[in-house]
């Protein structure tokens, strides 16, 4: 008999390596998984398939939402539209699992009339809204919007069967603050996918020091950070370069980093480049040196776990990374070399340092390795499988 499971996703299910690995693992495993999600610019089709898993493109979004109310709007387009095709698609196909991915918390409901139909949901909360929305547009934690994004959070926690959470600071802040007991709950991180066999090619007499963040650009991860530490760094090793493939979320910070690059006659030293394919950038980390994880401080961005460590890990980079209660939590100076988040002379002296240091590039490698060795996706994956087994078994 066949399993047919569905998620639901505001994002572009192509970028979303998150998704992406839920999708396929349960493929593998013989189920028929469909999604929905946002289209991308270059897709020119409703549907398609997708290495088995299909996917439906429920509407278009240009990422440049600068205020609340724009951000809602297509939102809530996506939540009614999403909520019919889902429902009309559930009633030809009888989904036993309905897999909801934040952001928003409320997507949850979209399969509200599903779940009459005693269909087991999941909510993935892959951010926690009410911290985001304070540090990104400057809220008190005291605010009535925040007290309703907390509300929305605790009806969409009780409404779900069980929920996956992206780290565990999140998981039980959650649990504490929605009274929902701890067996709802699950952490599973965004582990690479790769099981590091490759052995990472050793360059001989580059001409060149690279530092690499790939990301979104944006005033939260830090990226001018830095771009002002290489103003630094340059005066020490004029063959230092920082390359930047980017997802522009905010014009004007764009501008302002381009900006940056001028004031400190950056051009030689940061280049801004298109975001790349993933199997693409782990062709491209062969030749990098140092990976940077530049997040500022603040009451979401402190506890948001940045995937682009592991993928770090991964390829055998070393890593300098600001020092957070999140990044603390998981790993140590062993594994990872931080420095004073926000503080772009600190990180100017740590490349500086690693630059001159071989052998603590080697040790931060060595036990970086050893670290991601144990938590790759084809370790963890069989969570997920457990948490599906359960609620269709239910």
């Amino acid at each position: 008999m066949n399993i047919n499971c569905c998620m639901v996703s505001y994002s572009y299910y192509k970028t979303d390596h998150r998704i992406i690995k839920y999708a396929e693992s349960l493929v593998k495993i013989g189920y028929n998984v469909d999604v929905f999600c946002l289209k991308m610019a270059n897709d020119n089709h409703r549907r398609e398939q997708v290495n088995g898993v299909n996917v439906f493109y429920v509407q278009s979004r240009k990422y440049n939402e600068n205020n609340i109310l724009s951000y809602f709007i297509k939102i809530l387009s996506f939540f009614i539209i999403g909520s019919v095709f889902l429902f009309l698609r559930h009633l030809k196909y009888h989904y036993r699992i309905i897999h909801i991915h934040n952001v928003p918390d409320f997507l949850i409901f979209m399969a509200f009339m599903p779940k009459l139909f005693r269909v087991k949901l999941i909510l993935d909360i892959h951010d926690i809204l009410p911290e985001f929305y304070c540090q990104k547009f400057q809220k008190e934690f005291s605010s009535n919007l925040v007290r309703l994004l907390l509300m929305i959070e605790n009806l969409s926690v009780h409404f779900a069967d069980h929920i996956i959470v992206a780290n565990d600071i999140w998981n039980k802040k959650i649990q504490t603050r929605t009274k929902s007991p701890p067996h709802k709950f699950t952490t599973i991180l965004n582990y690479p996918e790769k099981e590091l066999l490759v052995k990472r090619l050793q360059k001989q007499n580059k001409s060149n020091f690279t530092i690499i963040y790939p990301g979104t650009l944006s005033y939260l991860h830090g990226v001018d950070i830095a771009v002002k530490a290489m103003s630094l760094v340059k005066k020490t090793i004029p063959i230092a370069q920082l390359l930047i493939y980017h997802r522009s979320g905010n014009e004007d910070y764009y501008n302002w980093i381009k900006e940056l690059i001028d004031i400190y006659s950056l051009e030689t030293n940061v280049q801004l480049i298109n975001p790349v394919p993933y199997q693409q950038l782990n062709q491209i980390y062969q030749d990098v040196d140092i990976g940077v994880v530049p997040k500022r401080c603040g009451i979401f961005s402190s506890e948001a776990f940045s995937t682009k460590i592991f993928d770090f890990m991964a390829s055998k980079i070393p890593i300098i990374a600001s020092r957070t209660k999140v990044e603390e939590y998981y790993f140590d100076d062993s594994l990872i070399m931080f420095f004073k988040s926000e503080d772009h002379e600190d990180l100017a002296r740590c490349i500086i340092e690693l630059y001159y240091d071989k052998k603590k590039r080697t040790s931060l490698v060595t036990h970086a390795d050893q670290y991601i060795r144990k938590n790759t996706w084809i370790r963890k994956k069989e969570t997920y499988n457990i948490i599906i087994n359960k609620l269709i078994n239910k």
